[in-house]
């Protein structure tokens, strides 16, 4: 330090130069990294799997679209139709998923409109079919009949007063149905729509006395004798 109380400039340091042979070696090493970055790295084996995978995946999707496009135009078939097996066989399915008590039997009418719907269309559009109509709206009563029956027999009085709304609003609307399509059906047709007509006409009447019966002999107590009150 001088008078002037500055620092004396030091010795003046040389530049630092990378020497040729650390360049080189750096050089070296970064393109190798840079070879195994640009590699291209190995697929993993479920990726070749995948590849004898494809054809079946495929299958498979197309196979999902057939069968809802199948079902979609089943929706519609008629008896007698190539189509209509399928449709039975979506509504069994439905059925047998199908296992609240109530809910069954509400199921279950709606297949028999279903067969009612169908019936009145063959008699219109396609005669010849009539007594295979017939035949599968005879079966869905009888189904359905069963199931009223059961429901009707159950503990709750809920059930039963919902089965039997459900069957006296069912039967009236097949009664004004039948009575209609009967006259345009064929010859052949016409005997088993009157047995029809005949057995739901029957299970009435035998709802009616099973009614009477219970309204005059079978009545609950609903205000059972007093006990005595014990002597203390």
């Amino acid at each position: 330090m001088n008078s002037r109380g500055a620092v004396p400039p030091g010795p003046r340091l040389e530049r630092p130069l990378m020497r040729a042979k650390f360049r080189k070696a750096l050089r070296a090493r970064l393109m190798s990294q840079a070879a195994d970055v640009l590699a291209p790295r190995p697929q993993r084996q479920w990726l070749f799997a995948s590849a004898w995978l494809r054809p079946a995946l495929a299958a498979a999707v197309l196979a999902v679209f057939v069968v809802a496009g199948a079902t979609n135009a089943a929706a519609s078939s008629l008896p007698g139709d190539p189509l209509y097996s399928v449709k039975r066989a979506s509504e069994d399915v439905q059925l047998a998923l199908t296992f609240d008590d109530v809910a069954r039997m509400q199921l279950l009418s709606d297949l028999t409109d279903r067969r009612l719907a169908e019936l009145a269309e063959i008699a219109k559009e396609r005669p010849g079919s009539a007594p295979t109509a017939t035949a599968e709206y005879s079966d869905a009563v009888d189904k359905f009949a069963d199931a009223v029956d059961k429901l009707r027999d159950a503990e709750s009085d809920e059930k039963a007063d919902a089965a039997q709304a459900v069957a006296d609003a069912a039967r009236e609307k097949h009664k004004v149905v039948l009575d209609a399509v009967k006259d345009r059906l064929p010859e052949n047709a016409q005997p088993e729509v009157q047995r029809v007509i005949e057995k739901e006409e029957q299970r009435t009447s035998n709802e009616r006395d099973r009614g009477n019966r219970g309204s005059t002999g079978g009545e609950r107590r609903t205000n059972p004798t007093a006990r005595p009150t014990p002597k203390r």
